[in-house]
């Protein structure tokens, strides 16, 4: 059974094109750069355009990623490490949003003292 991280940003402002191609930017950079052997699946972003009139007016991103259900706790964690440090990136470039951040059962919530997305405790 795999595992899938959500992420879900909203705001009023709709996205702009120069964020929406510096968010396609860092996804790109961070599932070529993948340091844990073959992918299991890449940072996906879902195209809000293909399902118009169903998504929420002001969701100006959102997608999910599963994670690989075959491999030990610390591998499972480092990859999970690694595509909320690719979340936090984008994050940076919508810094008016408000996120929605979530592993199935865990949220997660921003830190601004961390500058990054913790679990929700």
């Amino acid at each position: 059974m795999s595992v899938s991280l959500y992420y879900t940003a909203r705001r009023r402002q709709p996205i702009s094109l120069q964020e929406k191609n510096s968010c396609d930017e860092i996804v790109a950079s961070y599932d070529k750069q993948y340091p844990f052997g073959e992918m299991y699946e890449g940072f996906c972003i879902y195209d809000l355009k293909a399902s118009a009139g169903t998504e929420e007016e002001d969701v100006i991103l959102d997608g999910a990623t599963k994670l690989p259900p075959d491999v030990d706790d610390e591998t499972f964690f480092d990859i999970l490490g690694y595509w909320l440090e690719c979340l936090e990136e984008i994050a940076g470039v919508l810094t008016d949003a408000k996120w929605t951040v979530h592993l199935d059962d865990m949220d997660f919530k921003w830190s601004e003292e961390k500058h990054g997305f913790v679990p929700d405790v």
